[in-house]
């Protein structure tokens, strides 16, 4: 949600003002040591042909969804490895300082997260803020309310991603703890790199240079993912195939702070335009009366060219306030341009995590299937690391959430073990292909929809006529949003209030569109 902050910021350059396992208690690596291994349940020494061997990399709400999912399956698994090569968000001292914003759980997250239990929700759900409430502050004076609590629907879940995986962390470990009488092995390894993915023999190498044979890997890793590169690599030519970029000129950076901004409504999202800079600021409420601030503003042209070029050497600060360099920022400058910010607690330590902080860069990911094909290892990609619209849409968690509820729904539907089997090896090897075949069908199309619903026609322009038409159904429905019948619902209200799909949607919203979205029979 706080991404979708990039589109407005770069599409108004013109303003001067995003079902069952076994456990024993958790133990703790060593803090003194690199890599942080969590054992969530106890290996048996009684190891079935049957029983999976799962990778999931990446420990994000994604990856750690897909364990609760496994867990809660009754599926015969071995053991379940999940890699993270960040620190584990519990971890206070190294969590300081690092990059972090609140993302919005709608409907769709809600409803994922679900699937494993009401009691799981419950307890993200107490990690975050509810708010539906989105206003946007011209000036003082001047604002428009652009959404409002709708009576019978529930509100989404402001929540840190940090706090969202801690929640979800600590629930896996109390409910492993539970499910003594099942054998099986799950460890969630942080500050843990994978440096190798071999796909033809199934073999995870890491920066502690340790290698595991797995059964099926689950990429949740992100954008930049090591695993979709493997499957680019082992893949037969004219495959898989995918699309990453750079969504430039936008850049952000983010600053928590330890309470809301005084002068604005202290339930409500509030987007905020400057006086003069190119730069928006977008204020999304927290837990126990805190708030994130995002700042999304323009590179220069020159800074564009570098940052293609991977050149880190840019003045960071200054793209964001081109008065102050790396150095030179302070809360001033920040009141001058957004004056509904002063008297905000904690804007020292803000302006101190935006001058120690790295602009980044937000990326997008398309790719046509989320599995290997039937000659590599049993391979599936999830979340962004599968379709990645840099949170513009603001459903990249609620998207990847669905991603790993659809796929251990597939699994469940299509693995199913005999009691006779000539050669349970390949057998195995083709139910979980047929799994990961259903779950990129389904998923897909789900992708491809809410990529094009996130950046329109992507640089192609309608006939003139249908442009203005468009422009004037937006209007109406941002300001109306379907009440007194006038309209109807605004897009990222309808996406984060809806379970509707995105590919209905997106058939829905054709008008608006160059390209016929591909019919449900084709």
């Amino acid at each position: 949600m706080a991404l979708l902050l990039l589109l407005l910021a770069t599409t108004l350059p013109s303003l001067t003002l995003t079902d069952a396992f076994t456990t024993t208690p958790l133990l703790c690596g060593s803090s003194s040591s690199s890599k942080k291994t969590h054992h969530l349940l106890q290996v048996s020494d009684d190891n079935k042909e049957w029983d999976l061997r799962v990778a999931v990399v990446g420990a994000g709400p994604s990856g750690l969804l897909v364990a609760h999912r496994l867990l809660k399956s009754n599926l015969p698994l071995s053991n379940i490895d999940v890699f993270e090569s960040r620190s584990d968000p519990r971890d206070t001292q190294k969590q300081q300082g690092s990059r972090a914003y609140a993302l919005g759980l709608g409907i769709r997250g809600r409803s994922a997260i679900k699937t494993v239990d009401d009691d799981l929700w419950t307890a993200v759900k107490k990690r975050g803020f509810e708010c539906e409430r989105f206003r946007l502050h011209f000036n003082k004076k001047l604002s428009v309310k652009l959404r409002d609590r709708e009576e019978g629907v529930e509100p989404s879940v402001l929540i840190y991603q940090t706090d969202l995986c801690e929640s979800l962390l600590d629930e896996l470990e109390k409910r492993s703890e539970k499910n003594s009488a099942q054998q099986c092995n799950v460890n969630v390894h942080y500050d843990t790199n994978i440096t190798r993915v071999d796909l033809i023999n199934g073999v995870l190498q890491t920066n502690q240079q340790e290698e595991e044979h797995y059964d099926l890997i689950v990429g949740c890793d992100g954008a930049n993912s090591i695993v979709r590169t493997a499957m680019d690599s082992y893949s037969p030519p004219d495959t898989f195939q995918f699309t990453q970029r750079k969504l430039l000129p936008g850049c952000f950076k983010v600053a928590r702070c330890e309470k809301m901004p005084p002068l604005l409504d202290q339930n409500s999202v509030a987007l905020l335009l400057p006086k003069s800079v190119r730069v928006t600021a977008f204020v999304e409420p927290t837990v126990d009366e805190g708030c994130c601030i995002l700042f999304a503003g323009k590179l220069s042209d020159v800074n564009s060219k570098s940052e293609e070029a991977g050149d880190d050497n840019i003045n960071l600060n200054s793209l964001l306030f081109t008065d102050g360099g790396d150095n030179k920022l302070t809360k001033e400058m920040i009141f001058e341009q957004f004056p509904l910010l002063e008297d905000t607690p904690g804007m020292d330590d803000a302006v101190q995590q935006l001058i120690n902080q790295r602009a980044s860069i937000a990326q997008s990911v398309k790719c046509n299937i989320y599995n290997s094909p039937p000659t590599l290892i049993p391979t599936a990609l999830c979340g962004d690391s599968a379709h990645a619209t840099g949170g513009v849409s603001g459903q990249g968690a609620n998207s990847a959430l669905i991603d790993a509820a659809v796929l251990v729904d597939c699994l469940g539907e299509h693995y199913h073990p005999t009691k006779t089997d000539n050669n349970i090896a390949a057998t195995k090897k083709t139910m979980l292909h047929k799994s990961l075949s259903s779950y990129s069908a389904k998923q897909v199309p789900e992708g491809l929809a809410l990529y094009d619903l996130s950046f329109g026609n992507d640089g192609k322009t309608l006939p003139i006529f249908r442009n203005i038409r468009s422009v004037i159904s937006n209007g109406i429905d941002t300001i109306f949003g379907g009440r007194l019948g006038i309209g109807r619902k605004p897009l990222q209200t309808l996406m984060a209030s809806s379970l509707e799909s995105f590919t209905a949607i997106r058939r829905g919203r054709q008008k608006y569109f160059v390209e016929e979205f591909p019919s449900s029979t084709k």
